[in-house]
């Protein structure tokens, strides 16, 4: 190796020394002192804008956002208080008029249609007493109820959503409550670093550049925000009452603030001169510290700062979410790290970085609380909760998880299944209803959470895989985080309920409405009427929460709720190739360390010592017995299950290409398909196709009619009518009972039932006798909600969770009906909740 000549390496080494040298002089937050000797320019510096009290500017944000803060407090501690007071008020008329609305057996009548009244029938003496007072002198301030409808006027328009190409993701904007919130915060800092003078001093021997300084205490003031709104349980939403998942757009564009401030804290430095005659020397003399250079430190911070802002836009997160998922909380803790290095303990920085990391570590240890794997004294401690897969008609999916957690009413959770996806979480709204009334029979003490959701890519589609790859009697562990979200306000204290969901937007719904039943039965609610608006694309959707509607429709209080449903897109679903079994399918490779892991975690949730049993005979198991007792117990012998909602046997189809393809209804469902083949009962023959000549040649005309006719006037047997019997009609027609829980329409209408319906029979929603209603097509919110709202009482709460369209027409509608608030001295509110569709 030839010797490297002296003379060069010294040339090198004072080159190095050189640059050292220089960057080591690049610093900018320095406190000059003042003496005799100092220019005038240094005098003018610390007498009008004296660096040492600089940390002034970082109080900006303070007292902005503490203001918002507790108005928004006081406000749902308001809504919270008025709300218990109506409830209360009411329960208390319940209680004395339940002692004396019922007089003597002489002046009793059995089975009144009055028989809810709380009001004497045949008062002995006396006048007629007056209706259960709900209202009090603190409940109800008209000032205030004015000046909340003011703010709900014009904060409760939504802007629609702009399609720049198609086929492009659509340009979502911010809510206008989002947009005033975020407008003022930028339009206070660029004021606060602009408007104040100077923003250079004549060199930067004098001190830092004013602009740099005020743009960066600012940006270090907003750090404790943004981590606030970030983290899924965190203060905010404790006293706010405001989820996450609505903060989390405060937290981007906080983000994007302190990005844009942080930029405007860097350039100064860069356009003041350092080269000047006696500014390097002052820097040198003054500013003797080892280990910080300004510059360096501050692009390490600026970098990761900027890399969190780009790759959180809208079109690189949902391009790569999980990517996003995993890289996000990683880059903040280094960009945190960056900034206690950056700021150097310089003014009042490190007091927002440390306040910074106690909001953080807080909102961790409050998120260990809503984790149903981290109490030592629960059987799901380290393991988590079983769970069990069901397919549902439309091929969505149905997660039934027994848990000791608690939730409310419209919650949702993350749910993490490693038997699935190990490092996959999604928020899945809760169907289900969390009391004593629906206890689960896994154990004492367990409630039956349900998810239902519809598969589209990703995390549920792999769900749905795996269910038709294992079979239904596998199950998984799911660990579960939650709950949050959901509606703050008592939904039992208002007059009126308008409740709308858009195909699965129901999930949301059903728990609100099953609450709200029970509360009313129980003389706990105020609510008089329920009006519930389901705009779904089949009728076989309504199979998801069937039971529910029954329960709705069969144990509400008479006249109280009022059922519209809207089939947008009805169709029929064929089988089509060969269909074979789901029990041994081919395990594919990918699937087989997910396997193990589920297994790992099972196998020691069966050996866990427990005073509650870790198996539980399967609902399954007494369906598939039909009250033969011999047959039950042969069952429970061949296969004890985990859990009781197991779900029924599914068959999987083939496509043309012989692989796996999803199982239609009638692959699943056609009794009689297994008939027609005793050889092999997993085999279903599947429902030979035919032209659209053929169907209207073999279509029975009077049959249609007939049942377009039904359809309106009482309950279809869709035994009556099959469509894989080529519209034939069955022998025993006229002799079959009518059996099941009865939507009020055919559950697969042909074309000619569904124009006809419209046209001929349907002018407007069909109602019957107990108010429920169906129509084909979409329907008209607007008007819908301003028919109702001329019959709401005192206060009314609009529930909405569906796409963005529905969300739109709904929010412009109550926007407007605030102003009968205004007009009417009998109106409160009209109180809006719109819940995220993809919850």
């Amino acid at each position: 190796m030839p010797a490297v000549p002296e003379s060069l390496v010294q040339r090198a080494g004072e080159a190095l020394r050189e640059v050292a040298e220089a960057v080591s002089t690049l610093v900018r937050r320095i406190n000059i002192p003042i003496n005799d000797t100092s220019p005038p320019g240094l005098l003018e510096a610390n007498e009008r804008d004296p660096w040492s009290k600089s940390g002034k500017y970082a109080l900006a944000y303070v007292y902005f956002c503490i203001p918002l803060l507790a108005i928004a407090g006081m406000l749902r501690y308001y809504h919270l208080f008025t709300d218990k007071i109506r409830t209360a008020l009411f329960q208390e008329e319940v209680q004395k008029s339940s002692a004396t609305a019922s007089p003597d057996t002489d002046y009793e009548m059995s089975v009144l249609y009055t028989d809810k009244s709380t009001v004497k029938f045949f008062p002995r003496e006396g006048p007629l007493p007056g209706p259960p007072k709900t209202q009090s002198s603190v409940s109800s301030v008209a000032p205030i109820n004015n000046l909340i409808a003011l703010f709900r006027f014009v904060f409760y328009r939504p802007i629609r959503q702009f399609q720049v190409r198609k086929g492009w993701r659509p340009l979502v904007v911010p809510s206008v409550s989002v947009i005033a919130i975020v407008g003022s915060a930028f339009l206070l800092g660029f004021l606060y670093c602009l408007v104040p003078q100077p923003l250079f001093w004549g060199s930067i021997a004098y001190g830092s550049p004013p602009l740099a300084i005020r743009a960066g205490m600012m940006a270090v003031a907003l750090m404790p925000w943004i981590v606030g709104l970030s983290m899924k349980a965190n203060l905010i939403s404790l006293i706010t009452g405001i989820g996450h998942e609505r903060l989390n757009v405060l937290h981007r564009w906080g983000g994007y603030l302190c990005l844009a401030l942080s930029v405007m804290h860097t350039v100064p430095f860069y356009i003041t001169p350092i080269w000047e005659k006696g500014a390097r020397e002052s820097f040198e003399a003054l500013f003797k510290q080892d280990g910080f250079y300004a510059y360096g430190t501050g692009i390490a911070a600026l970098v990761p700062l900027g890399f969190l802002c780009i790759h959180s836009l809208e079109f690189f997160r949902h391009r790569m979410y999980e990517l996003f998922v995993s890289l996000h909380v990683p880059v903040s803790f280094v960009f945190l790290g960056m900034m206690f290095w950056h700021c150097h303990n310089y003014l009042t920085s490190w007091n927002y970085l440390f306040a910074t990391l106690a909001i953080w570590l807080a909102s961790y240890f409050m998120r260990l609380f809503y984790l149903n794997w981290t109490n030592p004294f629960k059987m799901a401690w380290l393991i988590g909760d079983e769970a069990a897969v069901t397919i549902m008609p439309e091929n969505a999916i149905k997660i039934t998880i027994p848990t000791q957690m608690k939730w409310r009413p419209g919650q949702y959770v993350y749910l993490r299944m490693p038997g699935i996806s190990v490092f996959e979480n999604h928020p899945f709204t809760i169907a289900s209803l969390c009391s004593d009334d629906f206890p689960s029979e896994y154990g004492e003490g367990y409630r039956d959470m349900v998810l239902v959701f519809r598969p589209f890519g990703g995390f549920t589609k792999k769900v749905l895989q795996s269910a038709f790859e294992h079979g239904p009697w596998h199950t998984y562990r799911a660990f579960v985080d939650g709950p949050y979200g959901g509606m703050q306000r008592r939904i039992e204290a208002f007059d009126d309920v308008v409740l709308i969901a858009g195909g699965s937007g129901i999930t949301a719904i059903v728990s609100q409405l099953l609450s709200l039943i029970k509360k009313m039965r129980d003389g706990k609610a105020v609510t008089r009427n329920i009006h519930v608006i389901w705009a779904l694309k089949r009728p076989e959707t309504m199979e998801w929460f069937k039971e529910e509607l029954r329960i709705c429709r069969e144990f509400a209080p008479p006249d109280s709720v009022t059922c519209q449903f809207y089939i947008t897109a009805a169709k029929r679903i064929q089988a089509t190739g060969q269909v074979v079994s789901a029990k041994t399918p081919t395990r594919p490779v990918s699937l087989y360390f997910h396997d193990k892991v589920n297994d790992a975690f099972q196998n020691i949730a069966d050996h866990r010592v427990s005073g509650i049993s870790s198996k539980r005979h399967s609902a399954l198991i007494r369906d598939e017995a039909q009250g033969d007792p011999e047959k039950e117990r042969e069952l429970r012998r061949e296969n004890e299950d985990s859990i009781t909602a197991l779900p029924q046997a599914h068959l999987v189809p083939l496509n043309r290409n012989g692989k796996l393809a999803p199982p239609s209804l009638h692959s699943m469902n056609s009794r009689h398909s297994t008939e027609s083949n005793h050889s092999n009962p997993d085999l279903i023959a599947p429902i030979p196709r035919q032209s659209l000549a053929a169907r209207r040649q073999d279509r029975n005309l009077s049959l249609d009619i007939s049942q377009a006719v039904e359809a309106g006037t009482g309950a279809i047997n869709p035994d009556i009518y099959d469509p894989a019997a080529n519209n034939s009609l069955h022998p025993n027609q006229a002799a079959q009972p009518i059996s099941g829980f009865d939507f009020g329409f055919p559950s697969t209408p042909t074309e000619f039932q569904k124009n006809l319906m419209r046209f001929a029979f349907l002018p407007a929603a069909m109602k019957k006798k107990d108010g429920w209603s169906t129509e084909y097509g979409r329907p008209d919110l607007p008007y819908t909600l301003k028919e109702l709202s001329k019959n709401f009482g005192r206060r009314t709460c609009v529930f909405v969770c569906g796409p963005s369209a529905m969300r739109v027409d709904v929010s412009n509608t109550v926007a407007e009906l605030q102003r009968s608030v205004w007009n009417d001295a009998n109106r409160d509110e009209i109180f809006l909740h719109a819940e995220n569709y993809a919850l």
